[in-house]
């Protein structure tokens, strides 16, 4: 079994896949890199025939975000899995750090890691957001250890919103098991909702405070789409329904769609 691979759910025919792909090709430390699709193109065919990629046809039928990348997970044969998000890029040493914590850490119920980032704007990075100055906030239980492994201080990281960058965790399928699956019943708020569950989990959250993937910002992508539409502040809001219940979630919820108008460009 490899021990990383780096799996890339790509959809449509992203201007920006072929960043990526090279991104996770330059890594310092090797790994396994395959790209799966629900909306298989040539333009795909030829970058995984380019690059000598691994490319896989998800043809079951079922649609939606998180048939995708159950799809992309299921074709990792590997120990530790990175869903690469197409537009993103990730610096040459985001494999050997985390991999390297990950193995070396002498607590072996590692579920996901996750590492800082920085948010990609017309092709620079931008220095200062409100967005990262709340996730950082949120984050503050990992300045004490990098590594949490109780089930009421992970919870407490996600009541107030989501601050793992869905790009830059790596899961160790090994310990999150064959059952692991994204529920089909959110389609923007996924990862929060998946990051809640291992929470209630045993096993621990581990977090590397080095900004190791570059979250690309621009009209076109899916992020961007779920906020115009409403979707995103929807599911946001049966979140933390989920967690305060409905009267303290209202008010929650409104303070933090304050931080969607960054991502509006």
């Amino acid at each position: 079994m490899e021990d990383h691979t780096f799996v890339i759910p790509a959809y449509l025919e992203s201007p920006h896949l072929e960043a990526c792909i090279k991104s996770l090709i330059g890594q310092s430390v090797k790994s396994k890199i395959i790209i799966t699709t629900s909306t298989p193109s040539v333009y795909l065919e030829k970058m995984a025939d380019q690059y000598n990629i691994a490319y896989h046809i998800n043809d079951t039928g079922a649609r939606g975000i998180a048939n995708d990348w159950n799809f992309a997970l299921s074709k990792a044969e590997a120990k530790l899995v990175t869903i690469a998000h197409q537009d993103d890029i990730y610096e040459s040493n985001y494999t050997e750090v985390i991999t390297n914590a990950i193995n070396c850490n002498e607590v072996k119920q590692i579920l996901i890691a996750f590492t800082n980032y920085s948010d990609l704007v017309n092709g620079g990075s931008k220095k200062v957001s409100l967005n990262a100055i709340v996730k950082q906030t949120l984050l503050l239980p990992f300045a004490f250890s990098k590594i949490i492994p109780h089930s009421i201080i992970k919870k407490m990281i996600l009541l107030f919103g989501d601050p793992i960058c869905c790009p830059s965790v790596t899961l160790n399928l090994t310990e999150l098991g064959g059952d692991f699956k994204f529920s089909q019943s959110y389609t923007c708020a996924l990862d929060w909702y998946a990051w809640y569950q291992l929470a209630l989990r045993r096993g621990a959250f581990m977090y590397i405070n080095q900004k190791l993937v570059r979250h690309r910002i621009h009209s076109g992508s899916e992020t961007t789409n779920q906020i115009v539409n409403g979707l995103r502040q929807k599911e946001e809001l049966e979140l933390f329904k989920l967690m305060w219940g409905k009267h303290m979630a209202k008010l929650i919820a409104r303070v933090y769609a304050l931080g969607h108008k960054e991502n509006l460009l």
